[in-house]
């Protein structure tokens, strides 16, 4: 009787040894929960840090806003994964560095509220990660090839509009990456008072589409909703993000 493929398939699955998972902490060894999470914790060390009121204040009053945050540090994390030394414009108290520059050689953020920049050192300065107090605009720091600037360009003021893409552009090596967010225009009817105050450069993904194409070979615009980033229907975002690429000369 001819042996089929599968019974060769299983018999040799079979015969193959069986081996032990060995797991950090042995199970055997522990005689209750308690006892296991607290070895547990012990692997952890006992690091902490303080957030600073800009954070403080998201995660206690909007902590939602503050999560939805992260999810856009991520996707920009992914674009710039490969990207060897990182600028972030506008990196307040530093959040972006543990994400965005965490495989960067050297993460380098820029603010001009020094004491946001004093909260940053003081959590996350570190021999890859510096930052400086300075009003970025019109500044060059050197030549970056990737570039973030989230929740930044809302607060430039218009007259200085033109002059926030050319700082961008020339941060970066002309093969660069730039990852540039801000709230969507429309979407300001649901914005809460405090938001609207600082918000006085207000984009829409037209006016967003047409300043990154005027600047760079290549733009791809995305939107996003809450934590979602998506390629959808741009009037109906919350948020728009441009991965900008290969900055004109």
């Amino acid at each position: 009787m001819p042996v089929s493929l599968l019974t060769i398939r299983y018999s040799f699955l079979w015969q193959r040894p069986v081996r032990r998972l060995v797991h950090p902490i042995d199970l055997l060894t522990m005689k209750s929960e308690k006892e296991y999470w607290e070895k547990t914790k012990s692997l952890l060390g006992n690091e902490s840090l303080t957030l600073g009121p800009y954070n403080t204040y998201q995660l206690r009053k909007t902590p939602r806003r503050f999560f939805i945050t992260l999810a856009y540090y991520k996707f920009a994390a992914k674009i710039l994964q490969r990207k060897s030394k990182i600028l972030e414009l506008g990196c307040s108290e530093g959040l972006g560095a543990t994400i965005a520059g965490e495989f960067a050689d050297k993460y380098t953020g820029v603010d001009l509220d020094e004491n946001a920049v004093k909260w940053a050192k003081q959590n996350f300065e570190s021999d890859r990660c510096m930052f400086i107090v300075d009003n970025f605009n019109g500044k060059s720091y050197g030549k970056f090839d990737g570039l973030l600037s989230l929740d930044v360009i809302e607060h430039i003021i218009p007259e200085n509009d033109s002059l926030f893409w050319e700082t961008v552009c020339q941060n970066l090596t002309d093969d660069g990456v730039a990852v540039i967010g801000t709230p969507n225009e429309p979407s300001q009817v649901h914005a809460s008072k405090v938001t609207k105050s600082g918000h006085i450069n207000l984009y829409d993904h037209e006016r967003f589409w047409h300043c990154g194409q005027k600047y760079f070979s290549n733009v791809f615009l995305f939107s996003a909703n809450d934590e979602t980033i998506h390629t959808g229907f741009y009037p109906m975002a919350h948020y728009l993000i441009a991965v900008c690429v290969s900055p004109k000369r």
